[in-house]
């Protein structure tokens, strides 16, 4: 019988999804929900929030645009998109920031929230597949 309800514990484990951060990154100190990757030029970041929003996703997106480039002087909106794992249920808005850094914003309404997520990395590298999976488990 124990056995069985070790096993049971388990199971809901696994299907539990994960929290919010990527998996392998270190928390920023001071903040619950930003973590890092790398340092100096290669630095990476990523935070995660969530706050009562009465809007849509569209109205969602429009907000996203006007906060990151007021937010971010001299940025500049490269597109706005289904984010891909979950299309119509999710975007994300990517921006060019001054000093050579990428901006992708990740964005979705669940239940009278807005779910943000915030990646900064050196423009032209790779988005880290972590931070794409850690994406996908708040935005969907």
């Amino acid at each position: 019988m124990n056995t069985r309800i070790g096993l049971i514990a388990i199971v809901l484990t696994a299907c539990s999804g994960a929290g919010p951060a990527p998996k392998g990154w270190t928390a920023i100190p001071g903040s619950s929900d930003a973590w890092s990757y790398g340092s100096g030029a290669a630095r990476q970041e990523y935070t995660y929030s969530r706050k009562r929003f009465a809007g849509a996703l569209q109205d969602l997106a429009s907000a996203v645009a006007i906060d990151s480039l007021l937010s971010n002087p001299g940025a500049k909106l490269r597109s706005s998109n289904p984010f891909a794992p979950c299309p119509g249920a999710a975007g994300v808005a990517t921006f060019s920031l001054r000093g050579g850094m990428t901006l992708e914003e990740g964005f979705a309404v669940h239940d009278a929230l807005a779910v943000r997520t915030d990646y900064t990395l050196p423009a032209g590298a790779q988005a880290d597949p972590n931070v794409t999976a850690a994406m996908q488990n708040v935005l969907c």
